[in-house]
């Protein structure tokens, strides 16, 4: 007798046309129930500024629609940087529209971020980002309005989008280190949902002793526990599951 694939849930996905990397970790992370769906926002900048950052965010509603006939369970706005831009305000502006818009609940990267530190217990952050200066303060500015305190941060001031999934793990890595050996903190966050950090997680976890957590490792998290799934998790060798238990031990 045939039987039909179980799919228990799915996940709707906005991410911007130049992010070929977050699909790629979301469907090599989830369970095999949950379904993606990915919708890719337009934007005509190929440049990251303060204008590719508004346009990104103006256009996610629109695209979002393209999603009401999948009938997703959850809508995930897939974009650190344009959520941190405006500001916890803005943030929740981007999500309730996107809910509004097609009438199920939405979570931004932004946030999905925020949630993630904390279920680990986190204040103090090493933070890096691959952005311009002020587009990665923008970042540190959202985590400093949510209770954090950022004890050293980093940029690789890349401003052409294609060049982001370029970035080769061990600048990353090393990048990482410089960053943790500045000052003391309670966590990693790296920001960028379009730079890899699958392969990435595991090795720093071991070299810092500490939560690593990434945009898109967030995200992911984010997504499912929004769900009620999130004791499901998988992020290649994270230990995010075991940093949430102890947390709450």
């Amino acid at each position: 007798m045939l039987e039909d694939a179980k799919v228990s849930a799915r996940i709707g996905l906005l991410s911007p046309p130049s992010n070929v990397v977050m699909e790629v970790d979301f469907y090599r992370s989830l369970p095999a129930d949950i379904t993606l769906h990915t919708s890719h926002i337009y934007r005509s900048r190929q440049t990251l500024s303060a204008d590719s950052l508004t346009e990104t965010a103006q256009n996610a509603v629109q695209t979002a629609m393209t999603l009401i006939q999948v009938k997703p369970d959850v809508v995930l706005y897939g974009h650190a940087a344009s959520s941190f831009a405006g500001g916890i305000a803005g943030d929740r502006n981007i999500a309730q529209s996107i809910t509004d818009a097609i009438g199920c609940p939405a979570i931004t990267a932004a946030t999905a971020t925020a949630r993630c530190l904390k279920s680990t217990g986190a204040r103090r952050l090493w933070y890096i980002a691959p952005y311009p200066p002020a587009i990665a303060q923008s970042g540190a500015d959202f985590l400093t309005a949510q209770g954090f305190e950022v004890c050293a941060m980093n940029g690789m001031g890349i401003d052409q989008v294609a060049d982001l999934r370029q970035i080769p793990l061990q600048t990353t890595y090393d990048l990482a280190l410089r960053t943790a050996s500045q000052a003391d903190a309670d966590a990693l966050y790296i920001c960028g949902t379009g730079i890899r950090t699958l392969g990435l997680v595991g090795p720093l976890e071991r070299a810092l002793k500490k939560p690593v957590i990434t945009a898109n490792l967030a995200a992911l998290w984010g997504a499912l526990d929004q769900i009620g799934h999130g004791h499901r998790f998988v992020f290649e060798e994270s230990r995010l599951l075991e940093w949430q238990k102890k947390a709450n031990a």
